[in-house]
């Protein structure tokens, strides 16, 4: 059996925020971590209604309560560029995760 190694550590806080187009969005919308790294982000709803935050390769899929805040952490195991949704409302909070080699 192989041991598994982490490169470094991605920690972040996003905050759901009203761009200036009037659409709730993740802030940042774009994270880059290297292949191996541990991500880990502290979701922040700062609206009243509840709001998800998915990044399906990584098998993240978070739902928010309104007003409160949450946490997710995952290894970066695979290189590429991932998209970041809402699960609940994905036409209107999108973003993408760049993991580099």
């Amino acid at each position: 059996v192989a041991a598994v190694t982490y490169g470094g550590e991605v920690s972040l806080t996003i905050v759901n925020v009203v761009s200036p187009q009037d659409v709730k969005i993740w802030e940042p919308t774009s994270i880059t971590a290297k292949k191996g790294d541990r991500v880990s982000l502290r979701l922040v709803n700062k609206h009243t209604d509840e709001h998800g935050y998915e990044i399906a390769a990584f098998g993240v899929k978070e739902v928010v309560a309104g007003d409160r805040t949450a946490s997710v952490s995952f290894v970066a195991d695979k290189a590429g560029v991932f998209p970041i949704k809402c699960q609940l409302h994905p036409a209107h909070v999108v973003g993408q995760l760049v993991v580099l080699e």
